[in-house]
């Protein structure tokens, strides 16, 4: 079977009757300029997010994934969550210690 083909609007314009909405049409618009106020909204102070490259041996590597394969598959993070958790999870511990 044959798809149908679509029905393509007439390709030949039709005058607009209406003048007001022609009038609109041919004033045209103005730009917003959002740059400007969202860059006033940031905070000089903000915690801006890092990224760079780590490198962690293969049997370190192969005991977070033996962990991860022991959880269920609702329950698995990625490697990146994994290692950003422990990293929290140290930071955490450093800050008890030193309070």
């Amino acid at each position: 079977m044959k798809k149908p083909k679509l029905g393509l609007p007439p390709t030949t314009p039709t005058p607009l009757s209406n003048t007001a909405m022609q009038d609109m049409i041919n004033k045209g618009g103005s730009v917003l300029e959002t740059p400007a106020p969202i860059a006033a909204k940031l905070k000089p102070d903000e915690d801006k997010l890092k990224s760079f490259t780590f490198k962690i041996y293969e049997s370190e590597l192969a005991q977070i994934r033996a962990i991860q394969d022991s959880l269920p598959k609702r329950d698995r993070i990625s490697i990146h969550d994994f290692v950003v958790a422990a990293v929290k999870e140290k930071i955490t511990k450093e800050n008890k210690k030193q309070n």
